[in-house]
């Protein structure tokens, strides 16, 4: 049984998604591998566009 999404199948959602905010969401769980509740915590300033990364933010226990 196959346990991960193909790039087309991952573009699918994202052409499904009604709104940008859902299509950045479906892009960022495929290309960084992150949780939804980690993407969702993102900020402008996780994201170094000079570098071209993104640092996720771990919450203590």
């Amino acid at each position: 049984m196959k346990t991960y999404l193909e790039a087309r199948e991952v573009k699918s959602l994202e052409n499904a998604a009604s709104n940008v905010r859902d299509k950045l969401l479906i892009r960022l769980l495929f290309q960084l591998g992150c949780r939804v509740s980690e993407a969702l915590t993102l900020k402008v300033e996780d994201v170094d566009f000079a570098h071209g990364t993104v640092s996720i933010q771990h919450p203590a226990p």
